[in-house]
């Protein structure tokens, strides 16, 4: 591995000094929510090529010692070989040599393998049994390799600085290679070195801001109706509600009332009144003359009262004749009586008042009327 950078003769690489044309992007950025890949690669603020093309192999390095262990170590693995894979193809198309493609490759593995290896996960999941160096180049000796490179780069830094830029990042994260278990004096000498050599053909220049990016435009969350704008819709409610059911009650009633509004009640006599009423007649409603009073001689007669229980008066004879046989089937006489004002219905002559009444509720009870007590006067012959 050593040996790739005498294979052939390092070419100059002269970049144009013409201003690269800008990429029209779309309005839109797709974001990659499973890692900081893609941010990273649209940045793109570096002057070197070799650090855009593996930038999101970079930001999974740094991420490395703060992330926990992966649920499946293997598709980890594949997934950084993938990586390592898609920029050896980009690297192709770089004002490069590829033996200097491969040797970024190959620093690249090793400083995944170390900084993997070192973390509680990774020497749980002996990641040193199935190293990417070992998948890719069948090495194990990484942290030697890549002071030999960067040895070799050194003697010729004009042509080979992005290489050496990359190696001073890699130092950067964390990568220690032979100088983890030395003194780390040399190691802080060796990256003053490195830093001072990249400085020496780097010359400062202002980062172009990043391209800010549109995030997808999101409704807003819902929010609870206030106390107030709640209680007015509670009372609206209600109005709305007795205004609906006095509607309703208003056309079904309608319907109910003209019903019985036909009905002919002509010759019925209801009363509300649930007291017992008795009435005596006068000689006036018994079409008797009322003559002057005569004295006699005491005789031997005897006035006795009765009570007639009135059924119920009728405007037609007709009406009453029908009430008048379901009453003596029952087993009652009774007498039709023509007024002045119809018919009337009466059971007479009732001596005791009691019985009278109990006569009357029955009557009421049995036929649904409304019947009255009446006295009448009958002489008894003593």
């Amino acid at each position: 591995m050593t040996s790739l950078f005498n294979e052939q003769p390092t070419i100059s690489i002269r970049r144009s000094n013409s201003p690269r044309k800008a990429v029209k992007t779309s309005s839109e950025v797709q974001l990659d929510l499973r890692g900081s890949e893609k941010l990273i690669a649209q940045l793109a603020n570096y002057n070197n090529p070799i650090l855009k093309e593996c930038s999101e192999l970079l930001g999974i390095l740094a991420s490395v010692e703060r992330q926990t262990s992966p649920l499946d170590i293997n598709a980890f693995r594949q997934q950084l070989l993938d990586g390592i894979a898609d920029f050896k193809r980009k690297g192709l198309f770089l004002d490069y040599h590829p033996s200097v493609i491969e040797k970024v490759c190959f620093i690249l593995c090793a400083a995944f393998d170390e900084l993997i290896l070192y973390t509680s996960w990774g020497e749980v999941a002996r990641w040193e049994n199935h190293s990417l160096l070992s998948k890719v180049f069948s090495q194990r000796n990484g942290g030697e390799v890549f002071f030999q490179l960067l040895e070799q780069a050194g003697r010729q830094p004009a042509k080979l600085v992005d290489f050496l830029e990359l190696q001073y990042v890699l130092i950067m994260l964390g990568f220690l290679g032979k100088y983890r278990h030395d003194n780390r004096q040399k190691m802080n000498e060796l990256q003053s070195e490195l830093y001072s050599t990249i400085r020496h053909y780097r010359s400062e220049s202002i980062l172009e801001p990043p391209t800010p990016i549109s995030m997808p435009e999101t409704t807003s969350p819902w929010r609870f109706i206030s106390a107030v704008k709640l209680s007015w819709i509670g009372v609206l409610l209600i109005i709305s509600t007795y205004c609906f059911s006095e509607f309703w009650y208003d056309q079904r009633s309608q319907s109910t009332l003209i019903a019985f509004s036909s009905l002919d009640m002509a010759g019925f006599i209801n009363s509300t009144n649930n007291n017992d009423l008795i009435y005596t007649s006068t000689p006036e409603d018994l079409g008797i003359e009322v003559q002057e009073a005569v004295s006699v001689k005491p005789t031997g007669l005897i006035d006795t009262i009765s009570w007639n229980i009135v059924v119920a008066n009728f405007a037609t004879k007709a009406s009453a004749a029908r009430l008048e046989k379901d009453i003596q089937a029952i087993g009652y006489k009774v007498v039709l009586n023509e007024v002045p004002t119809g018919v009337e219905l009466f059971i007479p002559n009732n001596r005791d008042l009691a019985k009278a009444k109990l006569l009357k509720n029955e009557i009421n009870a049995r036929f649904g009327l409304n019947a009255v007590i009446r006295r009448s006067h009958k002489v008894d012959d003593k």
